[in-house]
């Protein structure tokens, strides 16, 4: 699947996966990392940190559209888009470990 299109409880898998978390599964449209609720791409308490730890750059645009926020990296390598920002840095996350597109 293409990191582009992840949302939702499939991003927060992912997300996981790319901080190397081996017990994580979706259950009932929830991801769950040892028992407990993952939502880095809807939470900022689990998302913000990563974002700053991985030196995540954020921006909104103003122009219509269905996607107006953009993430990448520092390095300028990795870039992703999203409705929310949040979003876009959890998908920028996912392809900078594991590129453009995900398979389990």
């Amino acid at each position: 699947m293409k990191v582009s299109e992840l949302k939702d409880e499939l991003l927060d898998y992912w997300v996981a996966k790319a901080n190397d978390v081996t017990e994580v599964r979706v259950l009932d449209s929830h991801c769950l990392v040892n028992h407990a609720r993952w939502e880095p791409s809807a939470d900022w308490s689990q998302g913000g940190p990563i974002i700053e730890r991985e030196g995540i750059n954020l921006s909104h645009s103003l122009e219509a559209g269905s996607e107006h926020c953009t993430a990448y990296m520092r390095s300028g390598r990795y870039r992703q888009r999203g409705l929310t920002p949040l979003i876009a840095a959890m998908r920028c996350y996912v392809a900078s470990k594991f590129g453009d597109e995900v398979t389990d």
